[in-house]
């Protein structure tokens, strides 16, 4: 529904008139009454912008953003969505920008409404970003809960189950090429065989046989590790880089290790 305004004075529209090789028309972007007017118009406490198609009303929703009118730019993003608009991402982007800008937890949370009304489909990186905005203005708990709703759309189906038996396929083809587990780097008073079972789940191995069902055949894996690697599993390594012809490259606390046929580039020194 059209808003009303309640001065009864205002400015005289304008026309540009636009020419290409077949067509001429008038585009009006300027303020202006709307009696009769088939236009679209959002009211705010000063004025009323008018815009006579979509064009029109993408650079006014920009030009709110420049000069930091964050509610006027809101309520006109709004009222474009509403009228079956596509907003464009890179637009929504500048809204979003303004509205940090305003350090306003309130017009955060309505510019990322505004997004996934209008773009469902946004990629990650823009949800990452508006969390980062809201982790600046103090709304973690909003940071979190979008963080949230990425991994749970992101999080790939039975991936765990397919690499927990990449694992023990692993260490069933590294066993016939000469592998023993070296229990000696299991610190639990456990049986032998749980020992080997508690190596064979360490988490570059773990790692290790995710980014092999991840990734195509001959890609280089990269693994960082906020831990040393143990002596056991950089025995095993090896020996994955040679049965899966893959580079296997691991940042461990200490040093890069770049595992390739069998061997490592720290000599078994590090």
């Amino acid at each position: 529904m059209i808003s009303t305004i309640s001065s009864t004075r205002f400015p005289q529209l304008l026309p540009q008139t636009h020419h290409d090789n077949k067509l001429k028309h008038f585009q009006f972007y300027c303020y202006a009454p709307i009696r009769n007017a088939p236009l679209s118009a959002v009211s705010t406490t000063n004025s009323t912008y008018v815009t006579s198609n979509f064009e029109s009303q993408i650079h006014e929703i920009e030009r709110l953003c420049e000069q930091s009118n964050t509610e006027a730019s809101i309520l006109l993003t709004e009222q474009s969505i509403k009228d079956g608009f596509p907003i464009q991402l890179q637009t929504l982007l500048r809204l979003l920008q303004c509205c940090a800008g305003s350090r306003s937890l309130a017009l955060v949370r309505k510019a990322h409404y505004l997004i996934t009304r209008s773009q469902p489909k946004t990629s990650t990186l823009v949800f990452r970003y508006l969390a980062s905005i809201y982790y600046k203005l103090g709304g973690s708990t909003d940071a979190r809960q979008l963080l949230d709703k990425m991994l749970q759309k992101t999080r790939p189906v039975n991936k765990r189950r397919e690499t927990y038996e990449k694992v023990r396929e692993l260490h069933k083809e590294i066993r016939e090429i000469g592998y023993l587990p070296d229990t000696r780097y299991v610190l639990q008073d456990i049986d032998e065989k749980a020992k080997e079972q508690s190596l064979m789940y360490h988490s570059e191995r773990l790692a290790i046989a995710f980014g092999l069902i991840s990734t195509p055949p001959g890609t280089a894996l990269r693994i960082m590790k906020n831990l040393r690697i143990c002596g056991d599993c950089h025995n095993a390594v090896k020996l994955m880089s040679k049965v899966v012809d893959r580079e296997i490259i691991m940042r461990d606390n200490k040093r890069f290790h770049h595992f390739r046929d069998g061997v490592c580039s720290c000599g078994d020194f590090w």
